[in-house]
């Protein structure tokens, strides 16, 4: 009985959440839910001469997720931090860093907030989706309420989403992101996707 009033209560959100207009915002492409497509995109507001992105995988090469340009080849020998940032499991290939070389020294970016840090001011859509993604907020290419954003010259404004397992739900966060230091406010929009109820 519980379960059902539960359930009852997610349709009514469903259908009579109040949902931000859509008006002036864009579809945030498809290639954009998963942090390995976006890191080429940062724009680092930190003084680096070089640096790599990197996941925890035993292959040197396959742990390589992405390395920006410099003039001449560089090689970065160093060890595996024992946890990231984006962590979603405690075996091989489960989480990213960062290194970068910064006044001829390594220097590691190994968590959420490491990785705000080591973007800065934030300067594309890419860049705002990794600051979502640092606070639990995921895209949706699937649904306009939980995948797409808007902008203007003081901040992005992103429709994401967080998942609730039981029933599995998806509820729509309109989240703003300051351009010049990537803090946030988040404002529930109300549940858009009830999927099925927990077996």
């Amino acid at each position: 009985m519980k379960k059902s009033g539960f359930l009852a209560l997610l349709i009514a959100q469903l259908f009579c959440g109040q949902i931000v207009s859509t008006q002036d915002y864009q579809k945030i492409p498809d290639v954009f839910d998963t942090p390995e497509n976006l890191y080429p995109f940062i724009k680092s507001s930190e003084n680096l001469s070089y640096w790599k992105a990197f996941t925890n995988h035993s292959d040197p090469e396959k742990a390589v997720l992405y390395e920006s340009q410099y003039p001449e080849p560089m090689t970065i020998l160093e060890p595996v931090p024992e946890k990231g940032f984006f962590q979603k499991c405690s075996g091989e290939n489960c989480y990213h860093y960062i290194i970068a070389c910064k006044n001829d020294r390594p220097e590691y970016f190994a968590d959420e907030k490491d990785l705000r840090k080591f973007i800065g001011e934030v300067d594309n859509i890419a860049e705002a989706v990794l600051i979502a993604n640092t606070h639990g907020f995921l895209i949706d290419i699937n649904h306009f309420e939980g995948g797409s954003f808007k902008k203007d010259e003081q901040n992005f404004y992103l429709k994401t989403f967080k998942t609730k397992k039981c029933p599995d739900v998806k509820e729509s966060f309109l989240i703003t992101i300051k351009r010049k230091n990537g803090q946030i406010k988040q404002q529930s929009n109300g549940i858009y996707t009830v999927k099925k109820t927990c077996e």
